[in-house]
């Protein structure tokens, strides 16, 4: 390896580029998760159907999980060692400034925090629908066996695990709200007209993901308190 490519291997950018590139892998998975999860307003056989679908290639499900964990991993390992070389750094280049231009808020200031959260959630929430038996009495609704969306659906009957859902997922909405457009500062672009709007995007896209998954819980649970569910 010639000493200008192990520069750049070992450089500040790349490391940003690979935060860019997994942060973007990340948002299409949630993006299609939520459209997938949202499918449980319709009732069990829309639910269940989707679930049945992206259970008939096994091996492609599982690679996929691996990849999504293998993207969370370097997604974290890398924007922490971003923000400790950063903070070790004294002055800085125009990339540094660029990256990171703006008023911090809330949100940026948090990043690393609620990124760790996130992952941690990824594995309780694997574990928890993604892994766990799909049958038997965690299924059971009304005497009758629903499948994914039984154990759903009884799992969201907890107000405890309701409550700590709702905080994950805002978790998840707050790292967006500022990591769309940071993403996009990682990748080089930076407009004094379009950033600003690129900011605005980030938070409403990170607002309506929260909101998106907050949806299912609430439905759930509201939906037990007044009638049961709707098999």
């Amino acid at each position: 390896m010639s000493t200008r490519a192990r520069s750049y291997f070992l450089s500040s950018v790349f490391k940003k580029q690979i935060i860019a590139v997994t942060g973007l892998a990340l948002v299409g998975f949630i993006i299609v998760h939520l459209s997938g999860n949202l499918l449980i307003l319709l009732g069990p056989e829309a639910f269940n159907n989707y679930a049945q679908v992206l259970h008939t290639l096994p091996e492609l499900l599982w690679a996929a999980r691996i990849g999504l964990i293998a993207a969370f991993v370097l997604h974290v390992v890398f924007t922490i060692k971003v923000t400790l070389e950063n903070r070790r750094a004294r002055g800085g280049t125009r990339y540094t400034v660029a990256a990171t231009h703006g008023r911090t808020n809330f949100a940026k200031k948090s990043m690393i925090l609620t990124g760790l959260f996130v992952f941690f959630f990824l594995f309780f929430h694997l574990s928890d629908f993604a892994v766990a038996e799909k049958l038997g009495p965690y299924a059971m609704l009304r005497g009758t066996e629903y499948e994914l969306y039984g154990l759903v659906w009884n799992g969201f009957s907890n107000p405890i695990r309701v409550l700590f859902y709702l905080g994950f997922v805002w978790c998840v909405g707050i790292h967006l709200s500022h990591g769309i457009q940071s993403l996009f500062q990682s990748l080089g672009f930076f407009h004094d007209r379009y950033t600003p709007l690129l900011s605005k995007v980030s938070l409403l896209f990170g607002l309506g993901v929260a909101a998106g998954f907050s949806v299912i819980p609430i439905y759930v649970f509201v939906r037990n308190l007044i009638g049961g569910p709707p098999v």
